[in-house]
C-alpha cells in the first residue's frame, strides 16, 4: 500500500508540475473530458508495463532499495509521458 501510494504521488508530482495541451481540441469542455480519459488510459497502462513494488506469495515486495523504487517510479514516469505524447497531448 505505501508503495501504490508513493507511485500516485510521483505522478500527481509529476503530472502537476506542467498543464497538459492538444492544440487538436478547441472546445474547453471537450479537451478536459479526453485529457482526464487520456490520463487515466495511460496511468493504467504506464502501471501494468513498468510495476512498482509487486508483492508475489507473501515475499517481500521488489524493488527493496531505494534506489530502485525511484528508478522504477522514473521509468513508469516516462511510459506515462510517452503515451501522452502519443495520443497527441504536450507539456506547456
Amino acid at each position: 500500500m505505501k508503495r501504490l501510494l508513493t507511485v500516485i504521488a510521483t505522478l500527481l508530482i509529476l503530472g502537476g508540475c506542467s498543464s497538459w495541451h492538444n492544440s487538436n481540441i478547441v472546445d474547453p469542455a471537450q479537451r478536459n473530458k479526453i485529457l482526464a480519459k487520456d490520463k487515466a488510459f495511460c496511468r493504467q497502462r504506464a502501471a501494468q508495463q513498468v510495476p512498482i513494488g509487486a508483492e508475489t506469495d507473501g515475499a517481500p515486495p521488489e524493488p527493496t532499495t531505494y534506489q530502485a523504487e525511484f528508478s522504477g517510479n522514473y521509468a513508469q514516469a516516462n511510459t506515462f509521458e510517452k503515451c501522452m505524447t502519443g495520443r497527441g497531448w504536450y507539456k506547456k
